[in-house]
């Protein structure tokens, strides 16, 4: 199988039946997300806590009560209307199911309500091992409720393939294989004339191509699979593989 893993962003396939690209947000955005977050809550926090500290005894009492409401309320009053908090909007990224739909209300209500196994020991500490050991950097919360958190604007349309060459493959790929296909055609430009020969030649294998021939030949495949009109017969094969 190819693979379809091009700088870790991931291809699912909706219920509709429409494929979405999503990149996983790792743990620096994730990070400074928090700390976005943390500043806003403590901000909140203490603005509440000044005005209830002029009531004595019961302000003390409403003050801990606001502690517990703000802190544990913040991230799922947020997240439950669009998966993200001020921090995650900042940094452009949203909590969803890891079918790449919106996350549930109680999904949202379970991954906040696991916030204190990541913390443990201290600091987010078993949290950002487990975040740190999985390819969607998924923390404890995240696996017991079925989310994740991915970059916000991976959720736009595919882009557009530029017109050219149509060539349907010799061979027959799976759906997997044809999205990274397509994943390397649409970044083609993108990309460094290293990478884009690096990953041209992972994606080679089976095609038996000649190395110089198999850029021009993989986009041509992409340019079908996004539904292009083929304009000539299959891609030549090399000498041999008639």
């Amino acid at each position: 199988m190819l693979n379809h893993g091009l700088e870790n962003r991931e291809y699912i396939k909706l219920p509709e039946g429409v494929d979405i690209a999503i990149t996983p947000a790792g743990v620096v955005a994730r990070s400074y997300a928090y700390i976005i977050d943390f500043l806003i809550r403590s901000l909140v926090l203490l603005a509440v806590g000044t005005v209830l500290a002029f009531f004595g005894d019961a302000g003390q009492g409403l003050i801990l009560i606001a502690y517990f409401l703000i802190s544990w309320g913040y991230n799922i009053l947020f997240e439950m209307e669009s998966g993200q908090t001020p921090g995650k909007k900042r940094l452009k990224i949203r909590v969803v199911q890891d079918n790449g739909l919106p996350a549930s209300f109680s999904q949202i209500v379970v991954r906040n309500l696991l916030r204190p196994a990541d913390m443990l020991p201290i600091g987010y500490f078993l949290g950002l091992v487990v975040m740190l050991f999985n390819n969607r950097f998924k923390r404890i919360g995240d696996w017991a409720a079925g989310t994740m958190v991915i970059y916000d604007d991976e959720l736009a349309a595919r882009p557009e393939l530029s017109q050219g060459e149509v060539h349907i493959p010799t061979i027959s790929l799976t759906t997997e294989e044809q999205l990274a296909v397509l994943a390397f055609a649409e970044r083609h430009d993108e990309l460094s004339d290293a990478r884009r020969r690096e990953l041209a030649a992972i994606l080679a294998a089976p095609f038996s191509a000649a190395e110089h021939e198999i850029e021009a030949q993989l986009v041509s495949y992409a340019r079908h699979f996004a539904g292009q009109v083929q304009n000539n017969n299959d891609y030549p094969q090399p000498e041999g593989k008639q």
